[in-house]
């Protein structure tokens, strides 16, 4: 077998394009691929895999989640051995219950 000269990027590219072109696999929507920057990464400047997409705001801050952390800093315990009934085995417990 012959040395192939594709990155690893535009592997999965060309088998993505291939996999859409199909009807065994859905479409992915708005992702499309540049040939251009295609072996660099967007975070380095290359083309972003989804281009115009809003992404939410994080992290979330209201004013429950402030009162909770100064309640938090104020209650002087931080760790579970320090209270089994504080912050960390509430969210747990909250948490296991969604």
């Amino acid at each position: 077998m012959g040395k192939n000269n594709f990155t690893r990027r535009q592997f999965i590219a060309a088998g993505s394009m291939a996999a859409m072109a199909t009807t065994t696999i859905p479409s992915l929507g708005s992702i499309t691929h540049s040939v251009n920057n295609s072996g660099k990464l967007a975070l380095l400047g290359g083309d972003p895999a989804v281009k115009n997409k809003v992404w939410p705001a994080w992290p979330y801050v209201d004013e429950k989640m402030v009162e909770a952390i100064v309640k938090t800093t104020r209650s002087g315990i931080w760790c579970r051995i320090q209270s089994p009934s504080g912050t960390v085995p509430t969210f747990e417990s909250e948490y296991s219950k969604m």
